[in-house]
């Protein structure tokens, strides 16, 4: 009787960590931003590249809301059975720095499975008929009258509310930040002068010619737009937030549904359509190892509960 009950108990345990990629049922993927940008787009390719390596049924399910949060916190109650799971970015250790009492704990709420793509950095851009040639341009028109120049960002404590707040204050102006729920489409019809957004948000508007990149938050410049200086070269130091994408989990999902997702990764990024999605949008695949995104994490974190709370962002 003992030697069955091990048994059934061992089937059940097999069954339980096989579950996160069991046939027949649907992963979902929380974007916690809404439709329509790059970001939403490259999720979409993502869900698709892994149906194709992995014959089971990927959603995009979009949860916008508090620059990212509602979507997190929703994984974050969510089962660890591998059937839900977050597609995020640096803006998940912002918000740990931003927000003192978010309703998760930034580190110890998710299962790390792996950071996907990078890209350079964050653009400064402006439209096509701004009187702002260069990014020096904006910074004098900007200490010539404090607040005049404005920039769009997804929301409030948003990695591109941070990047333009770490952008002033290293150039020493006051710039008038506006958040929005869909920055880029309020950006592109006149309503602020700029917007600092993902290297790969920008690359679409920049190739229909819609938009001038300015400068970069990168160490060096990216080589999809060499002729575009640095934060650094401007003077600008420590505003190098990473642009990145990558896959979480609930907390406590079993390693060996951690290990076949990431096997799965290791197939959809391969696909031609995904790797069409990185020329596109000029992002390189980095698929770290899931203990290897964990300490990234945990280290984005540290770094912005220091760096970010003197540049005296107001939540509400």
């Amino acid at each position: 009787m003992l030697r069955k009950l091990i048994f059934l108990a061992t089937c059940f345990c097999l069954f339980a960590t096989h579950a996160a990629l069991a046939q027949g049922q649907v992963v979902r993927i929380v974007v916690p931003i809404g439709v329509g940008n790059s970001f939403d787009t490259s999720a979409r390719v993502l869900a698709e590249a892994l149906r194709k390596a992995t014959g089971q049924s990927f959603i995009v399910d979009n949860r916008p809301g508090g620059g990212g949060i509602v979507g997190t916190a929703e994984v974050a109650r969510s089962k660890p059975d591998g059937l839900t799971l977050l597609y995020t970015t640096a803006g998940h250790g912002t918000n740990a720095a931003l927000h003192p009492k978010l309703q998760y704990d930034s580190i110890k709420s998710f299962t790390p499975i792996s950071m996907i793509t990078q890209s350079t950095g964050f653009v400064l851009l402006v439209r096509a008929d701004s009187p702002f040639r260069t990014a020096r341009d904006l910074v004098a028109a900007a200490k010539a009258k404090p607040g005049s120049v404005s920039y769009g960002s997804f929301g409030i404590g948003n990695t591109t509310h941070v990047v333009g707040a770490l952008f002033a204050k290293g150039a020493g102006v006051q710039m008038l930040h506006v958040p929005y729920r869909s920055p880029v489409s309020d950006f592109l019809g006149g309503q602020v002068d700029s917007i600092f957004i993902g290297e790969s948000t920008a690359m679409p508007l920049l190739k229909d010619g819609k938009v001038r990149a300015l400068a970069i938050s990168a160490a060096k410049r990216s080589p999809t737009l060499p002729e575009v200086p640095t934060f650094e070269e401007l003077g600008i130091k420590d505003a190098d937030v990473p642009a990145w994408s990558g896959l979480l989990g609930p907390a406590a999902m079993s390693p060996e549904s951690v290990k076949k997702l990431y096997a799965a990764l290791q197939q959809a990024v391969k696909t031609p359509e995904f790797q069409a999605s990185l020329k596109l949008n000029a992002a390189n695949v980095v698929l770290m190892k899931p203990d290897q995104f964990a300490k990234q994490l945990e280290s984005e974190v540290l770094r912005f509960k220091t760096q970010l709370p003197p540049l005296g962002i107001q939540l509400e």
